[in-house]
């Protein structure tokens, strides 16, 4: 299994993108891709903070839980995590919307909230993808998205982690692995205005290539691609 990952700023002051992973030869396999929320306070630690505890708690209770509630109470603890972040700093609001990614053996176990995304490749074409938890979305399953739509709603999600009491029905699918696949996590700077295609055909030898591109990109832009 092989890892990259990319974070970049674009024309935004900060990236308040963070990427972690843990892949070693001991299971699970866990990646994490969390966007921290802007117009609040402090989105790049509410991103961080929230990654890091989500991977503590996993390593940590592994043999505890089975899969999909260890991700389920995973989240929560970083949600936890998160609420005594803003105590400590006293702010209002702080936030992140975030993938999660587990592989243990053949089984890939998928979580997320907002509108970061996970997407499964085989043989060079998408086989899964997650529904983002935005406005945009659930008004383009009622048809009744507009051009203006995309504009207002772009960035408002329907669901985060805010270190608060509003986290419902988690969400945690289950995937088959096989050799050669290809996984992106990957934040909505990156789906939304780069493209998959960077991050499919991305090695280390085309950061410059995306580097370039930053002055044309309104938001940060940052993945991690596991290839199986």
């Amino acid at each position: 299994m092989t890892t990259y990952q990319y974070s970049n700023k674009g024309r935004r002051k900060t990236n308040q993108d963070f990427l972690l992973y843990k892949n070693t030869a001991e299971e699970p396999q866990i990646f994490i891709c969390a966007d921290g929320m802007g117009g609040y306070s402090h989105g790049e630690v509410a991103a961080r903070v929230v990654s890091e505890s989500i991977l503590e708690f996993i390593e940590d209770n592994y043999h505890i839980y089975k899969p999909e509630q260890l991700i389920k109470e995973a989240i929560i603890y970083g949600n936890d995590s998160l609420m005594l972040k803003k105590l400590a700093l006293g702010v209002g609001k702080m936030g992140t919307v975030i993938t999660i990614l587990m592989i243990t053996g053949n089984i890939a176990y998928v979580s997320w909230l907002g509108d970061s995304r996970v997407y499964q490749y085989r043989n060079s074409q998408e086989i899964y993808r997650t529904e983002d938890h935005s406005i945009a979305n659930e008004l383009y399953k009622i048809h009744t998205l507009t051009a203006a739509d995309v504009e207002k709603y772009a960035s408002i999600v329907t669901a985060s982690i805010m270190g608060d009491d509003t986290l419902r029905d988690l969400p945690v699918e289950k995937l088959d692995v096989q050799d050669n696949d290809i996984f992106i996590l990957c934040t909505d700077g990156l789906h939304k205005e780069v493209g998959l295609n960077h991050a499919l055909a991305y090695t280390e030898s085309m950061k410059e290539d995306l580097d370039r591109l930053s002055g044309s990109i309104s938001d940060n832009y940052s993945f991690i691609k596991v290839e199986i």
